[in-house]
């Protein structure tokens, strides 16, 4: 008696089921709420950001890690939504999940190491310009562009390996219903005890790209901020009691409002930027630990370090989702202008409104009785002045003068009170 054929085999929820415990509760129920208010937080400060009126190199940088942010939030959100029973039992979903994962991990990796080094560009330019502020003014436009698309191929460049990193096989059970795979690193020597015939310039090459992006995309420029984030809050601290001694000695002298106003611009710059890069070093040192740690080629992974890097995945989507109650709770300028546009906006929509109305009030239309006998419906006439109006009322007022109408489609008379209803309505 032969073998039965696996494909014929059908799978049970379990088998099916893509992440479970407490994996599947920060995934499916806790990442979609940090996925849409993180998006919709990130497209408000990137709104704000880049305004022209707001344009500095700050938020210049500060807006491409909002565009980074996003797009990490988006990558999370087909691994989120695999975690309820109504996609990952449907075919359709686990087809695409299967087809984009890995390229889904590449985007998210790499916009992660992006957000990493732009934070690390703004704690730096914030240092700079308060402790040497004539050398930053001397540095153009083009430069900070210069500095994005740098960090942009940079982190493309560290993170490549992810699109080759591993290897995903797949079968079809139950007849042709349920779709299942796996996928496995390609730096083991071995899948599931058998031989694999992946290039060794391959492995070779996600091996050392794993240990590189390891220190130069997540271990070094984290230990970077963290240490110019201390120097930044120091110097801050400085700045305040000098602002407060500039501030004393110009209102005995009265001549330094100007730089006074000046410093305290800065200050408030550099408060922002120091709250968002404390909570982006706190939110990202666990992500970092375990990430060098799960990267090392060949170690066994328990349990509970799969559940410490889903934990971590969700703290730093957390991180990501809050620079918008940052930018509200240390910038005045940034509620100032968030209250303004949100009034622009909705003032704006109310005038629309109102000319739509009054467009439709003047293009509103009479039919004349000479009209009506020739049978030429679609004749339309504007509506006359306030004297013809008060003229044509009064005649309304005299029955010997009104003319009997005939209307083609009845054949019967029309009423006084339905001539008295048309020519109230079209006088309005």
């Amino acid at each position: 008696m032969g073998t039965k054929d696996p494909s014929l085999k059908c799978l049970d929820d379990h088998g099916m089921v893509f992440n479970s415990g407490l994996e599947r509760i920060l995934n499916g129920y806790i990442m979609p709420i940090l996925i849409l208010f993180g998006v919709t937080g990130n497209l408000i400060n990137l709104t704000i950001l880049l305004a022209p009126s707001m344009k500095t190199r700050s938020n210049l940088l500060l807006g491409c890690l909002a565009i980074a942010d996003t797009v990490f939030l988006l990558c999370m959100l087909p691994h989120s939504l695999a975690s309820y029973q109504i996609f990952y039992l449907n075919y359709s979903f686990r087809w695409f999940y299967w087809k984009i994962k890995e390229f889904g991990v590449a985007f998210l990796n790499w916009s992660s190491a992006a957000a990493i080094w732009l934070v690390l560009a703004v704690c730096l330019e914030r240092l700079i310009g308060i402790r040497h502020p004539l050398s930053v003014r001397q540095h153009r436009a083009y430069h900070m562009h210069l500095i994005i698309g740098g960090i942009t191929l940079l982190t493309f460049f560290l993170t490549f390996y992810h699109h080759f990193s591993h290897y995903c096989q797949h079968r079809v059970f139950c007849n042709g219903t349920q779709l299942h795979f796996m996928c496995d690193p390609v730096t083991v020597d071995k899948w599931r005890g058998k031989e694999h015939a992946t290039p060794l310039f391959q492995r070779a090459y996600v091996r050392w790209s794993i240990k590189i992006n390891a220190v130069f995309g997540v271990l070094l420029p984290t230990i970077i901020i963290a240490i110019s984030n201390v120097m930044l809050i120091g110097t801050l601290r400085q700045r305040a009691k000098f602002l407060a001694i500039s501030v004393s000695s110009g209102s005995k002298g009265g001549g330094t409002d100007s730089s006074a106003a000046q410093l305290r611009l800065e200050q408030r710059v550099t408060l922002t930027v120091c709250a968002i890069v404390s909570c982006f070093t706190i939110t990202q040192a666990p992500s970092a630990v375990l990430m060098v740690i799960t990267e090392i080629p060949n170690i066994t992974q328990p349990q509970w370090l799969k559940v410490m890097h889903a934990t971590s995945t969700l703290l730093v989507a957390f991180g990501k989702s809050v620079n918008f109650v940052l930018f509200c709770l240390s910038s005045a300028n940034f509620r100032h202008k968030l209250v303004t546009m949100t009034k622009e906006r909705l003032g704006g929509k109310r005038r629309q409104r109102r000319a739509s109305f009054r467009t439709e009030l003047t293009t509103m239309t009479v039919r004349t009785p000479h009209s009506m006998r020739l049978g030429s419906g679609d004749t339309k006439l504007p509506l006359v002045d306030s004297q013809a109006k008060r003229s044509r009322t009064m005649s309304l007022n005299e029955p010997a003068t009104l003319p009997e109408y005939v209307p083609l489609q009845t054949g019967k008379h029309v009423s006084q009170d339905l001539l008295n209803t048309t020519d109230s309505a079209t006088l309005l």
